[in-house]
């Protein structure tokens, strides 16, 4: 009996044994079963070729107004009032900001008192002057009393040249605490506020002219001399979602900044209605064709996917399919770059008239 169980026993295992091996014979193969249908299924084959592929170089930028000017003063004093806001439409003379100028007016006054006594002082110098002066014409006065009465009168003449010239400068900065629109346009930025503290040389209000506007960018040395000014370039503006609208580069620096290595250029949006919808401050970029390189595209449409992997057919010598993965780059209308997987010269399936599998018998058209 126990005979008989283990010849049972041996026998089952046997066929077991000889099922896992067909299994790993199979599952050694390729990862498609082998097409049982022995039908052709025309297809279009293709040798795949390299091209000269474009290539750009993307800088970020800025649109900017031709005309701008970030405003300031030369006096120190408290910002009184702002009376306008970022945005907002101004004409050429409109006040931007007052800066308090009591002191200033003060000594404005002083000096004016201090002319007037001047000029009296001068008027009646000058009247001794012209009495000497005759006296000694006549042998009535001294050559010591003509040289002290026109010393005295050169003394009063420069006191009002130089009580006259401060009243000047007076007056220019008096014009500086009342900040005005130079041109027509709009207010860009506002830097301080009513009780802020103006200082020279520090900015207060900023107006630019929407009417011309310009995108400016940052080039490094590398890429500059490959780019002149008249060139076609590219411009995307990510606020008004713009993607790749044309333009002319208008400007290129020929000196760079000796830190940062970088030259500015400029350009211009030629569709007018683009151009309408851009304000200044938008960010822009700005793409440069900077020549390409040898590349292998194919059609899209030759592209097999299976999950995440990324695959094209071939023939064998025998006419039938071969799957080969591959790695691809970037896309180009209707076809897509092959960095690894297929070489130049080599063929592939590029259309079928229905979906292949592996090991395919396909007649190649």
């Amino acid at each position: 009996m126990n005979i008989l169980k283990h010849s049972r026993f041996s026998t089952l295992s046997g066929l077991l044994a000889l099922l896992f091996a067909t299994f790993l014979f199979s599952a050694c193969g390729s990862d498609e079963p082998a097409a049982l249908d022995e039908t052709a299924v025309n297809v279009q084959v293709a040798t795949a070729e390299t091209a000269q592929g474009s290539a750009n170089k993307t800088f970020p930028g800025n649109v900017e107004s031709n005309n701008q000017a970030g405003l300031s003063t030369i006096v120190m004093g408290t910002v009184t009032e702002v009376p306008v806001s970022v945005g907002q439409t101004v004409k050429e003379g409109d006040v931007l900001a007052r800066i308090k100028d009591d002191q200033i007016r003060a000594n404005k006054m002083q000096l004016e008192a201090n002319i007037v006594q001047a000029k009296a002082n001068l008027e009646n110098t000058e009247k001794n002057y012209n009495r000497i002066k005759n006296l000694y014409a006549e042998e009535s006065a001294t050559s010591k009393e003509l040289d002290d009465i026109s010393t005295m009168y050169d003394i009063a003449k420069a006191n009002v040249d130089a009580l006259e010239a401060s009243l000047r400068e007076v007056n220019e900065m008096l014009e500086y605490t009342v900040i005005r629109a130079p041109f027509d346009g709009i207010v860009s930025r506002k830097y301080v506020s009513a009780g802020d503290m103006a200082a020279p040389g520090h900015p207060l209000v900023a107006v630019a002219d929407p009417g011309t506007l310009k995108i400016t960018a940052n080039v490094p040395g590398k890429w500059i001399g490959e780019i002149s000014e008249g060139d076609s370039v590219t411009v995307s503006l990510t606020a008004l979602n713009i993607e790749a609208v044309k333009a002319v580069l208008t400007a290129v620096s020929n000196a760079g900044d000796p830190m940062s290595r970088q030259y500015a250029i400029e350009a211009q949006i030629t569709d007018p209605a683009v151009a309408d919808r851009m304000k200044p401050g938008m960010f822009a970029e700005i793409s440069i064709p900077t020549g390409g390189t040898e590349s292998l595209f194919i059609p899209a449409g030759a592209i097999i996917e299976r999950g995440q992997l990324t695959g094209i057919y071939t023939i064998s010598d025998n006419n039938r399919t071969v799957l080969r993965w591959v790695r691809t780059g970037k896309s180009a209308g209707e076809t897509i770059e092959i960095l690894t997987g297929l070489a130049p010269g080599e063929q592939y399936i590029a259309s079928m008239d229905q979906p292949l599998r592996q090991g395919q018998l396909v007649n190649a058209q």
